[in-house]
């Protein structure tokens, strides 16, 4: 017997097939691993070194897969759909984005009466990049699934950062589409009652979500184009 399973295919992979989401018919008791030799064999798809994210959690090899289930097979992320902006109520705003990001957005959300303290780090397209001109960097996200990233991200940082109350205001935007030299990609801030926490939670995320959020990076050189060498936050096929 067999199941269906939604496969979502990003980065470099989904220039392999012609569709880059797709059905796929698996036997009982399959695994990510499993499905992903059957990928391997009937479409050709080299998945080495690849991860894998189920219903949009990073997943191990030898996770079970189940009917229905969304299967993302994932380049390592180089953090990073076009969605709709959002602005949650509470304590975090995220927003995953191809509209120029707004520092002024950012500082709306965060000043509040009760913090003295904000604090933002702005990420910008560089060139050049390892000696090279970049004319543009084109960002491609697995937008759904960078959300919850997002969204996690901001939950710890308030667990570290936020003493015993929790009482920090987290802001993250990442761009994606084409952004040339000097546009802004990603837009990270933190409203805190005290200076420290403020400063230490930004740092913290910058780095943190840098290497967890799926994003990919394809930079548009003066004579050809290259991704941007990612990390692995999960294990990998």
């Amino acid at each position: 017997m067999t199941f269906p399973v939604r496969v979502l295919l990003f980065a470099h992979l989904s220039r392999q097939v012609p569709e880059p989401e797709f059905a796929a018919e698996v036997p009982q008791g399959a695994t990510v691993r499993d499905l992903a030799r059957q990928l391997q064999q009937q479409q050709g798809l080299d998945l080495s070194g690849c991860m894998a994210a189920v219903n949009e959690n990073y997943a191990a090899p030898d996770t079970a897969l189940h009917a229905g289930d969304e299967v993302a097979f994932l380049p390592p992320v180089a953090g990073g759909s076009d969605i709709e902006n959002e602005q949650e109520p509470g304590l975090t705003a995220v927003q995953v984005t191809a509209e120029p990001l707004s520092l002024a957005q950012a500082e709306a959300f965060l000043v509040r009466p009760r913090y003295g303290a904000q604090s933002y780090f702005v990420g910008t397209v560089r060139s050049p990049n390892k000696g090279q001109a970049v004319t543009l960097i084109q960002y491609e996200a697995y937008a759904s699934m960078a959300e919850k990233v997002l969204r996690e991200a901001a939950d710890q940082a308030r667990e570290r950062f936020g003493g015993e109350d929790g009482d920090l205001a987290v802001y993250l935007a990442h761009r994606t589409g084409r952004l040339q030299p000097a546009e802004a990609s990603i837009v990270i801030g933190v409203g805190s009652p005290h200076r420290r926490a403020a400063l230490d939670a930004a740092d913290w995320l910058i780095e943190h979500v840098k290497a967890v959020i799926p994003v990919w990076k394809l930079e548009e050189l003066e004579d050809g184009q290259r991704w941007v060498e990612g990390v692995s936050p999960a294990e990998t096929l």
